[in-house]
């Protein structure tokens, strides 16, 4: 719209101005050719946008008609049939990391017989 009304400026400018060509008619006319340039460059924009949108869609709705197949064929499994392997798997020192140390104290109190009671509460 604004690119409209710069276009229809310029051209009344230049139409009716005191001269019909001037450098300031030249500069508001190369303006608004990049207006218009840059609106067509954002509707084709708009409308890849729209494409990929239809295209993801449709991704999405095969993948959910997978997901629900596989989802009914999981439920159809008997689980008298599936045959369940235990295996043992044993971490490797470069899978550990320790994030924090911690040495808490809680006292106590000893009575003469040996019992020890909490000495907080």
């Amino acid at each position: 719209m604004q690119t409209a009304v710069s276009l229809g400026t310029t051209v009344l400018g230049a139409l009716l101005g005191r001269k019909a060509v001037s450098m300031s008619t030249i500069g508001r006319a190369t303006t608004t050719a990049r207006g218009v340039g840059r609106a067509a460059q954002q509707k084709g924009d708009i409308d890849r946008a729209r494409q990929d949108l239809a295209a993801l869609q449709e991704q999405l709705a095969e993948l959910e008609r997978q997901f629900q197949a596989e989802a009914a064929n999981l439920q159809a499994l008997d689980a008298e049939t599936v045959a369940i392997v235990e295996k043992e798997v044993r971490p490797r020192k470069s899978d550990i990391t320790v994030s924090r140390v911690a040495l808490t104290w809680l006292p106590h109190w000893v009575d003469a017989s040996g019992v020890a009671t909490a000495a907080y509460r």
